[in-house]
């Protein structure tokens, strides 16, 4: 049995207001006021799951956060909020 009731990540937003998992199972269906917000809360749904796994790893490594999780961390955020290049 699966440890995760959620679907597997990667989650990518698409077409703006839907939040598709890796198996392009639908996850959401995205609301907002206009398209920039709806766009906006897809990709934080979307990050969920990456969000996630840097938390835990945060907790495994005792708060001794090397500069790869860092970067992940920061890569994360920036996805989240539309500042990935």
């Amino acid at each position: 049995m699966s440890k995760h009731k959620f679907s597997l990540g990667p989650w990518k937003p698409s077409y703006g207001m839907f939040v598709h998992a890796a198996n392009n199972e639908w996850v959401a269906l995205v609301k907002g006021d206009g398209d920039e917000n709806k766009e906006a809360n897809a990709r934080l749904i979307a990050a969920a799951p990456d969000m996630l796994l840097c938390l835990r790893n945060v907790i495994d490594s005792h708060g001794e956060v090397d500069q790869d999780l860092w970067n992940r961390i920061r890569e994360v955020i920036a996805n989240a909020t539309g500042e990935a290049s």
